[in-house]
């Protein structure tokens, strides 16, 4: 689904001839160093003309984009920006950013993307988001950050604000990114003011005075000499000479009651009414006001100063001044009852609403308290803002309507839960399942046929989480406490199949929202929720197959190996049915992790090539490719791991920042393999910060193993003992024990600290207690022992001979003259051959022995 997309907020407001030019303003359009100029001031200095009528005559490849609070949300923000750029002729793949979005990647990877269509570019490109004081959310600040961070020399962003601009600008005017323009250089000079006067006016001339007056007054503020120009005549003006400045109530007092009371009373009420638009057209007024006639009125209105902004392109589009049509609204209040005002928005946001905009239609419905409104049209477009992913925007609303008390509907309250503990915020969460629960047994909602969706929704919402924040273990508990109901989906629900979102690009289930953190979950805990949710109306909702590759991670890390595959199978037959690659990718990566245990190097990579041919997305591509890098560096061919990683790199560009930890930590492998210690430590104190901030239990202990090794080989011996021993605390706490063994490096470190600890006791070492360390070692040569022996079986000379001329590609033809016999007589080989080694194939055989060779 599409967000809608008003085209006037992504249109150039007209720099009609009235502006005044603004010739000592230096606009750095051409500045090769500048990334980002700044038009910082307040309320009515002219920051967005400025730009307009700086750019009016170079709209080719200018975007421009008039932002709102509703912008708030990322994905609104950035449709809005990719379409902006898209509509002003900038070469731009806007489809396939629009379509990666709706892959619910995370924000950042957003910003990757269009970095990657923008920088490809050899034009220029420029950026202009005026009024950006509006957005208010730090996730936008961030992704912005990263966004101006990259940006080539030829791409210019212009903002608009009121206010400070809440990105890293310090860092950016210490390299020269940065021009700023300020209060100072858009105050209006006494030129500027006369010239002002003589452009609205040839005939009035006033005296050097008046125009002293006008300047001491506003102090030189674009607004303020606007709307004294509004009332002004031919005789001066007789200012009190001791008045220091025009402050607000006097600019409100001006706009009420000299602008607006000078009006004719049918203007007056036409302005108050449509003061709710945000775009006023023609069309618009007609449809709110029941009248046929607004074209004519617009144009009369015009004429005396009341617009601002008029877009370009638009056939009678204005936008109003905001402060006018805040006093609008606050005069709207004084005349109207408010029924009255509450017809005015019904009928503004039933006209956004049929426009196709539901979103707007909201907006308005919530700002006008017409919360029923706002409820029903919530809840019949649920499914639309889920696609949409304007997940921001509709927690927002939940709060307003929550706050007014507002009773919601249930299925809405279950979405609204839904994501709340998808996002952490499980007491929260857990507040909205009990009302619902308590509004069941009130009202026994749940029994109704046209609320079960809404009581399937909730279950689901339990049952993550249950497995999320380790709830009962026991099937009766679960039952007991009415988690889970015996129906499905139904053939026609509008829910059926939208899949939700559990793995943003993570290399590992155990890194997700329901992987705890990396920490490792219960067994016990896991088997039972794994049976619960394999049920047929879990299915849908890939929950059942999560649960299964998660105890095939967890089982894996606990060095189960057996345990694990039988799961990871299990995992994989879910995504046959159900196309998930936030399931499929990691359980292709846990199989290439297997084969590299069992120093099957040959296998690791054609799973790993064989999961890329699966996926078109390049973020999923770049993941597996940082693991055939480690899969090179685990079988020592360190060149090729290099060539891998700087492929992932230039993939995504080299500010791609999804899964972090993982590429880190495999850079920082390579660069140990290539006795580079210092950087290595580099990229492992990055990542130890991050996973220490977000309780990443498993990168935690990751990170200290390779700081371990580090110091090892930096013949910091006793350092490295110390650090080794605080990760075996965490693994003890959490079950972890294959990370251990997967890390060749750590076996000197392991065998020291073992060592020492059958010497002698410190009384800190009695956290991990030594049969724990011991078996660390005992597994690993036992399971060295094991791959060695059912790696290569017991074959005759001759099939030897055979299977080694496989290897070399040779036909069967081909084999039979090199070994001096019949085709048949190969084929016979062959099939014993297949035998002994377990494979069905030409590949699988060929595959195995090029891993012994």
């Amino acid at each position: 689904m599409k967000v809608y997309i008003a085209d006037e907020k992504i249109k150039m407001p007209i720099a009609n001839e009235e502006v005044i030019s603004r010739k000592d303003i230096e606009i750095p359009i051409h500045s090769k160093l500048v990334r980002l100029t700044i038009v910082r001031a307040p309320e009515g200095y002219g920051k967005t003309m400025l730009l307009s009528k700086s750019f009016s005559q170079i709209t080719d490849s200018t975007a421009w984009l008039t932002l709102d609070e509703m912008d708030n949300d990322p994905i609104r923000f950035w449709t809005y920006v990719i379409t902006s750029l898209e509509k002003s002729g900038n070469m731009i793949d806007a489809e396939k950013v629009l379509s990666f979005i709706k892959t619910s990647p995370p924000y950042y990877m957003i910003v990757d993307m269009l970095l990657n269509e923008l920088n490809a570019q050899r034009r220029r490109v420029t950026l202009i988001l005026d009024d950006y004081h509006m957005i208010t959310n730090p996730v936008i600040h961030n992704m912005m950050n990263q966004f101006i961070d990259s940006i080539s020399h030829h791409i210019k962003v212009f903002i608009t604000s009121r206010n400070e601009v809440p990105l890293s600008v310090s860092k950016w005017r210490t390299k020269g990114w940065v021009y700023e323009i300020g209060i100072q250089q858009l105050q209006f000079q006494l030129n500027e003011i006369r010239e002002f006067y003589d452009k609205r006016s040839s005939l009035s001339r006033y005296s050097i005075f008046f125009y002293e007056q006008v300047l001491r007054i506003t102090e030189g503020w674009p607004l303020g000499i606007q709307l004294i120009s509004l009332i002004g005549s031919a005789e001066d003006p007789q200012w009190n000479v001791e008045e220091s400045s025009v402050l607000s109530p006097v600019v409100a007092n001006y706009l009420v009651y000299e602008v607006l009371c000078s009006l004719t009373p049918f203007m007056q009420d036409f302005l108050m009414h449509t003061s709710v638009l945000q775009y006023v057209t023609p069309e618009s007024c007609n449809q709110l006001l029941n009248r046929n006639d607004s074209e004519e009125v617009l144009r009369e209105i015009e004429k005396r100063g009341l617009f601002l902004n008029q877009l370009t392109d638009s056939q009678l589009t204005y936008t109003y001044h905001s402060l006018f049509s805040i006093a609008l609204q606050n005069e709207r209040r004084r005349h109207f009852s408010n029924d009255c005002i509450n017809e005015v928005y019904v009928k503004a946001a039933h006209i956004r609403y049929g426009q196709g905009d539901y979103a707007t239609g909201i907006e308005l419905a919530i700002k006008g308290e017409l919360f029923d409104v706002a409820d029903r049209w919530i809840k019949e477009n649920l499914v639309n803002i889920i696609l949409s992913k304007q997940t921001e925007t509709f927690m927002r609303w939940m709060l307003i309507l929550r706050k007014s008390s507002f009773e919601l509907h249930a299925e809405t309250l279950a979405v609204y839960a839904f994501n709340l503990a998808i996002q952490f915020e499980m007491e929260k969460a857990g507040v909205i399942i009990r009302e619902l629960d308590r509004r069941d047994q009130k009202t026994g909602w749940k029994k109704e046929d046209s609320l079960e969706d809404a009581t399937l929704i909730l279950d689901i919402v339990k049952v993550f989480m249950l497995f999320t924040q380790g709830g009962p273990t026991e099937k009766k508990d679960l039952g007991s406490q009415g988690r889970i109901n015996n129906h499905s989906f139904s053939a026609d629900s509008r829910w059926k199949n939208v899949l939700m979102t559990y793995n943003h690009f993570q290399s590992q289930l155990l890194r997700t929202s329901l992987g705890n953190r990396g920490g490792l979950h219960s067994i016990k805990r896991l088997s039972t929720l794994s049976d619960v949710l394999r049920t047929d109306k879990f299915l849908a909702h890939n929950l059942a197959g999560y649960s299964q590759g998660l105890q095939a991670e967890a089982f894996y890390e606990m060095n189960l190996l057996s345990e694990s595959t039988h799961y990871m199978k299990k995992a994989m037959e879910y995504t046959d049915r159900h196309s998930d690659a936030g399931l499929s990718i990691p359980m292709y990566i846990l199989q290439a992790k297997m084969y590299l245990a069992n120093q099957q190097f040959v296998k690791a990579q054609a799973i790993l090539n064989h999961a890329m041919e699966s996926t078109v997305n390049t973020n999923w591509q770049c993941i597996l490719i940082i693991m055939k890098a480690l899969g090179y560096i685990r079988e020592g061919s360190f060149d090729r791991a290099e060539i891998e990683l700087n492929r992932s790199y230039n993939l995504t560009h080299r500010q791609a920042k999804f899964d972090m930890e993982f590429r880190v930590l495999v850079q920082a492998r390579l660069h140990m393999a290539k006795g580079n210690t210092r950087k290595a430590l580099y990229c492992i104190d990055q990542v130890t910060q991050e996973a220490k901030e977000a309780l990443h239990i498993a990168t935690t202990i990751e990170a200290k193993l390779l700081r371990s090794i580090c110091m090892w080989n930096n013949s910091k011996k006793r350092l490295a003992i110390d650090i080794l021993h605080e990760a075996l605390e965490l693994a003890v706490k959490s079950g972890f024990k294959r990370m251990f063994l997967d890390e060749k490096a750590l076996n000197p470190v392991l065998m020291s600290y073992i060592k020492c600890r059958m010497n002698f006791e410190q009384p800190y070492w009695k956290t991990v207690p030594l049969v724990f360390a011991q078996s660390l070692r005992t597994d690993h040569i036992a399971h060295r022992a094991a791959a060695h022996q059912s790696s290569k079986p017991n074959l005759t000379p001759r099939e030897e001979e055979l299977i080694k001329a496989l290897a070399t590609g040779s036909s069967n033809r081909e084999i039979a003259e090199q070994l001096f016999l019949s085709e048949g007589t190969v084929r016979v080989y062959l099939s014993k051959v297949y035998k002994k080694l377990n494979v069905s194939s030409r590949t699988q055989a060929i595959l195995q022995v090029k891993d012994w060779q």
